[in-house]
């Protein structure tokens, strides 16, 4: 297990979905982003930020949020130089969650693995939800936050996992998450905080 954080209200993990989703709508990219998911991702990792969720990830996160909030970035009506700018700005915000916050970093070890590979034959899982559900159990996180409707539903239809909520980000109120440009403001660099 990895060192854990002391005084902070919960302990959950954050699918990577949560964090693409407010890549999308910093950088004003995607056709599949929503501004309602947008608004309600953004205040879950506010409250992280704040210190008021301590999160667990595996490091899965990292190479899921880098592969498509990063490097698949671009919009095919951007030229060339916009595309750039966006990528770069991705990178600053990732950077900001990934590198200077306290995340409690999980390595997937065999331990992990074995319960990936039960928990995607039980709830009919690919192979990155069920390392990120495994990683969360072991690590034991009360609340897993993702925008998958459909994991939620497998997960729930199989008879759900003990002492883990699936949760869609809900309305926490009124926060930004510090150091980083608001929606519709420019997205000069971002710099953490």
């Amino acid at each position: 297990m990895s060192r854990r954080r002391g005084g902070v209200a919960q302990r959950c993990y954050i699918d990577s979905c949560v964090y693409i989703e407010v890549i999308k709508g910093r950088t004003g990219v995607g056709i599949d982003h929503d501004e309602q998911d947008y608004d309600l991702c953004l205040q879950v990792l506010a409250q992280f930020e704040n210190g008021n969720l301590d999160v667990t990830a595996s490091t899965m996160v990292y190479v899921e949020v880098f592969g498509k909030g990063e490097a698949k970035l671009h919009d095919k009506r951007k030229s060339q130089l916009a595309v750039g700018k966006t990528q770069a700005a991705a990178s600053a915000i990732i950077d900001s969650w990934f590198k200077a916050s306290p995340i409690s970093w999980v390595e997937v070890h065999q331990d992990i693995a074995e319960d990936a590979r039960e928990m995607a034959r039980k709830f009919n899982l690919d192979s990155q939800d069920a390392v990120h559900l495994a990683t969360a159990v072991d690590e034991e996180c009360g609340i897993f936050y993702t925008l998958d409707r459909r994991l939620i539903r497998r997960i729930e239809g199989g008879g759900g996992i003990p002492n883990l909520q699936l949760l869609l980000p809900v309305a926490m109120g009124q926060l930004t998450i510090p150091g980083q440009a608001l929606r519709g403001e420019k997205l000069s660099p971002l710099e953490p905080s």
